[in-house]
């Protein structure tokens, strides 16, 4: 939720907050005295004199929980920071209105600051990972999101990521979890910071000068960050990759999950794969050549069909030919199809006209919209039928758009309700341009 340009006015000169999340992450409950109140429309917002509630930045959204005040209980719904010195509590405004100098007693909804936490350090993780695995020296973040179910980090990165490349960035993440390494938090000066770690912080222009929060995931990870961490790799338990891909041109991203949210997304993953086995009648070690089994035999059958259906429409074309109505020289054949799709209609087409170069023909069919292809053959041309002169008329009565030359035309519509009046007007008119 972004701060109302009036509580920024009425809380900017306010004395900087005391981050107690700073001195230990963990604290989930404390007391703290109002220096700052403001009402407006349906919130509340509430400055403390310090407070364990982390403000939205760096990727990591912020802290929910709640303010209380003897027996009034304030739900705080976000977290927002002033030019990261202070902190607000956007709260529910209750009937009862704290009051400067008020103390009050908070209390941070812990599970969501947990899993954010865990999804923080596994970001982190995840991008030394994907610097290790990738070769890139210098990688560097593009975007970050930390959220309590899943978080992901954009790279200066433009090549393909490969599905091994990915799996192995994500087995070198979870080795690091398993070795239990430390994470160890510290503010130093920005160039002493870059003169011991270098490249690994990611350094860019915007990076500030001045005093600087380094986290350190012990010989695996540097970088500059204000997020809540967890104290070791252990606690993240789990990293799981859910997707990867290309986002800009120089830009990759990856969106990952960590803790029990990979391990519900590995859980419904073999659920899946145990469906599929059942299936197949097969044991999950076998069902992938199960499939690559099935996907040849599938490729076969779709030959012979194909086979079958080019076989299939020579007779279906010579019994509409042979219905076809005679207008002097030429065949005229108008005709709706049903239960057949386009692709069966250019072939019925195709044969129809390359056999016989006096035919006119019309086909349409309809499902969710209309679609109508024609053609006609090169003695029908010579006699002066030109079938492009229907598109804009029935491109009207159908509600449609297409377009097509003298001897094809497509044409696609939404007013199904039409289509009997669209091929009347259509075989109309060609018999029309025939006679004149």
């Amino acid at each position: 939720m972004e701060l109302p340009h009036e509580i920024i006015e009425e809380f900017e000169n306010l004395p900087e907050t005391h981050k107690i999340y700073y001195d230990d992450a963990y604290i989930k409950e404390f007391d703290s005295k109002v220096i700052g109140i403001k009402n407006l429309e349906d919130y509340a917002y509430v400055v403390l004199e310090s407070t364990a509630f982390y403000p939205e930045g760096g990727g990591q959204e912020g802290d929910q929980g709640t303010l209380k005040k003897s027996d009034v209980v304030f739900n705080v719904l976000d977290t927002q920071a002033i030019d990261e010195r202070v902190v607000v509590h956007i709260c529910e405004r209750r009937s009862v209105e704290l009051k400067i100098g008020d103390m009050v007693h908070g209390v941070i909804n812990w599970d969501l600051r947990y899993n954010r936490m865990r999804h923080h350090t596994g970001s982190h993780l995840v991008f030394s990972s994907t610097r290790e695995i990738l070769g890139v020296k210098r990688l560097i973040y593009k975007g970050v999101y930390v959220g309590d179910r899943w978080g992901r980090i954009d790279i200066n990165y433009d090549s393909p990521i490969s599905d091994e490349q990915i799996l192995s960035i994500e087995k070198l993440a979870n080795e690091i979890i398993m070795e239990n390494r430390p994470v160890h938090i510290k503010f130093m000066d920005r160039y002493e910071a870059e003169r011991i770690y270098g490249d690994k912080l990611g350094m860019t222009e915007v990076t500030p000068t001045g005093k600087v929060r380094v986290v350190e995931i012990e010989d695996f990870d540097y970088a500059l960050c204000g997020g809540t961490h967890v104290k070791s790799t252990a606690e993240v338990g789990l990293i799981r990759i859910l997707e990867h891909y290309k986002l800009a041109k120089g830009v990759h991203r990856i969106r990952f999950a960590v803790g029990m949210s990979a391990y519900e997304n590995y859980h419904n993953l073999l659920l899946k794969l145990f469906r599929i086995s059942r299936a197949l009648n097969t044991s999950l070690e076998e069902v992938d050549m199960k499939i690559k089994s099935l996907i040849r035999k599938n490729k076969d059958l779709e030959k012979q069909i194909n086979r079958l259906r080019k076989r299939f429409a020579k007779y279906e074309a010579r019994e509409l030919i042979e219905k076809a109505d005679k207008v002097g020289d030429l065949l005229v054949i108008v005709s709706e199809l049903s239960e057949t799709d386009m692709n069966h209609m250019q072939l019925l087409l195709k044969h129809i006209v390359s056999s016989h170069q006096e035919a006119v023909v019309i086909f349409a069919t309809k499902n969710e919209r209309v679609f109508i292809i024609g053609g006609v053959g090169e003695k029908a041309i010579e006699d002066g039928v030109r079938i492009n002169e229907l598109v804009e008329d029935l491109k009207a009565m159908l509600d449609g758009k297409g377009g097509g030359s003298p001897r094809r035309i497509q044409i696609v519509g939404a007013r199904r309700d039409r289509l009997k009046d669209a091929l009347d007007l259509a075989k109309n008119k060609i018999l029309n341009m025939i006679k004149s």
